[in-house]
C-alpha cells in the first residue's frame, strides 16, 4: 500500500452554524478533546484532523463509525484490530492527516521567520551547517522549516516523539532524503512537500512508498450533506431526554489553572 496524505485548512470548514453541524459528525472521543481547549481556533484544528481521518479511512473502504482507538505502547494512537496506521498534524491554520499499512508520521508547519539560533542549539550539527550556509533567506527559512518537519515527522513515526533529543540523529537531503539514527533498524522513508501556500510539509514511513502528492479536501464541501453521527443519533433517541439539547460547544472554564490545563492537553506530537 502506497501512503496517501490529506490535507486542508479550517478556513474550509467555514463559519460557526457550519462548525455547528459538522461537530455532529464528530464521534465521543474527539468530542471530548475539542471541549478541552479554550480557543475556538483550536476546535476547529480539531474538528479538521478529525474530518481528514474520516475521509482517509473512508477512502480505504473502513467502517468509519465502527472504528475503535486505543494507544500503542509510546502513546500514539490507533485502531483496534486494523491494519491501517495513520498519524495527523496541525499548524495555524493547516491540518493533516497520511494514512498506511506501515507505521506512518506527519508533520505540518506554517512557515515564519526564523531564529537560527534554534537549529545551532536543537539540529543534529550538519543541519545546522546547511541552514547557515544559505545565504538567501527566503530558502533559508523554507530549508529550515523543511528539517523541521522531515525530523519531527520522524519522531512520530516511531512512536515516541519528543522523548527522542533533535540533536541524536540526522536528516539527510539528497537525491533521497534518509535519516541516520539508533533507534532502530528500520529502514525509514521520507516526502517532503511544499504546497507554497506558506507551509512545509513531511511525511515519513517504515518501509511503504508515497502517492504523487498530498490531497487536498474541502471540509465543508465534503461533509457538509452528511447526517448526524448514528451513534449520536441513537443515544439521543434513548431515554426520557431524547429531545433535550445538545452540550454546548464552549464549556465553562471556571478557573485559569483549569483552562490553561486543558489547553496544553492536546499537544503531544503523536495525537491531533
Amino acid at each position: 500500500m502506497v501512503v496517501v496524505t490529506y490535507y486542508s485548512d479550517i478556513g474550509s470548514i467555514g463559519g460557526a452554524d457550519r462548525y455547528e453541524h459538522l461537530l455532529r459528525l464528530m464521534p465521543p472521543r474527539r468530542r471530548e478533546k475539542m471541549d478541552r481547549f479554550v480557543f475556538p481556533k483550536d476546535r476547529f484544528l480539531s474538528m479538521g484532523v478529525e474530518l481528514l481521518l474520516r475521509k482517509a479511512l473512508e477512502d480505504l473502504g473502513e467502517d468509519y463509525e465502527g472504528i475503535v482507538m486505543e494507544k500503542g505502547p509510546f502513546g500514539k494512537p490507533c485502531i483496534r484490530g486494523s491494519d491501517i496506521r495513520f498519524n495527523l498534524s496541525h499548524s495555524e491554520r493547516r491540518v493533516m492527516c497520511s494514512v498506511s499499512e506501515q507505521e506512518v508520521g506527519c508533520d505540518t508547519e506554517e512557515v515564519r521567520p526564523i531564529d537560527l539560533d534554534i537549529a545551532k542549539r536543537y539540529f543534529h550539527g550538519t543541519e545546522y551547517e546547511a541552514i547557515s550556509e544559505e545565504q538567501d533567506m527566503v530558502r533559508r527559512n523554507l530549508l529550515f522549516y523543511r528539517y523541521w518537519t522531515l525530523k519531527e515527522s520522524f519522531m512520530k513515526v516511531t512512536g515516541l516523539g519528543f522523548s527522542i533529543p533533535l540533536d541524536s540523529f540526522e536528516i539527510v537531503l539528497g537525491d533521497g532524503i534518509t535519516v541516520e539514527q539508533s533507534v532502530d533498524d528500520v529502514d525509514y522513508r521520507f516526502a517532503s512537500y511544499d504546497t507554497g501556500d506558506g507551509y512545509m510539509n513531511a511525511v515519513c514511513s517504515a518501509g511503504d512508498v508515497f502517492e504523487g502528492g498530498m490531497i487536498y479536501v474541502p471540509l465543508w464541501e465534503t461533509f457538509g450533506h452528511r447526517r448526524v453521527h448514528r451513534y449520536i443519533q441513537a443515544k439521543r433517541s434513548e431515554g426520557p431526554d431524547r429531545n433535550r439539547p445538545m452540550r454546548p460547544v464552549n464549556p465553562p472554564y471556571r478557573t485559569l489553572a483549569y483552562a490553561i490545563k486543558w489547553l496544553f492537553a492536546d499537544s503531544s506530537p503523536s495525537s491531533g
